[in-house]
């Protein structure tokens, strides 16, 4: 009889425990989340921007909307992720803020790279250039300004100089008389010419 109730309280707990067993063994592997804000050079990033997460030897990628993104990792079969960093990329360049991976976590972690942004207390500025408008790029650090903004009204029309000195008088004309005596002398030379050959001539009989 004391071997039959044994036999009886072995099933029960045989009962209570496999599905508690099953259930551990099935349960799901809950992800981790992580999510945050994106700047560079104290100014927001472009939608679209890649955001790269790496765990172990996986990597994961999203992209931002509204320099904000959100990146879930999930733990693969056989790996233990809990407890490991999470290494971060802006596009191509990694960023000193990591994470740190938990089961079902939902992590924030703001991720940012170069300079502050600009302020009247002066920040480095990569360059300046002239363009159609004035804007700054947070990527390059290029700051480009409008060059109508720095070209000034066009000036006033200077004043008159004064007139130049008066030249020197040049030499006094012929008189009207002596032009009228050359030209009496010349018809008078074409006159006696004419003369003279009419007067060669011979008479005809």
């Amino acid at each position: 009889m004391t071997k039959v109730r044994l036999l009886a309280l072995l099933a029960v707990v045989a009962l209570v425990l496999f599905p508690a067993i099953a259930f551990a063994q099935g349960a799901p592997q809950l992800p981790c989340a992580f999510h945050g804000t994106v700047q560079v050079n104290g100014a927001n990033v472009a939608d679209g921007t890649v955001i790269t997460a790496t765990i172990g030897n996986e990597t994961k990628t999203t992209t931002t909307t509204d320099s904000a993104y959100r990146i879930v990792i999930e733990q693969p079969e056989g790996k233990n992720y809990d407890g490991v960093t999470v290494a971060f990329k802006i596009g191509s360049d990694t960023v000193g803020q990591t994470g740190t991976w938990q089961m079902g976590g939902n992590v924030a972690v703001n991720l940012t790279k170069g300079t502050g942004p600009i302020t009247p207390g002066g920040s480095v500025i990569n360059g300046v250039q002239l363009g159609n408008t004035t804007s700054y790029d947070p990527v390059t650090g290029i700051l480009t300004i409008k060059k109508a903004d720095i070209t000034g009204p066009k000036g006033d029309t200077g004043a008159t100089g004064p007139a130049g000195a008066t030249g020197a008088t040049g030499p006094a004309g012929k008189g009207a008389s002596s032009v009228i005596g050359i030209i009496a002398i010349v018809l008078a030379v074409i006159a006696i010419i004419i003369a003279g050959v009419a007067m060669l001539r011979p008479r005809r009989a």
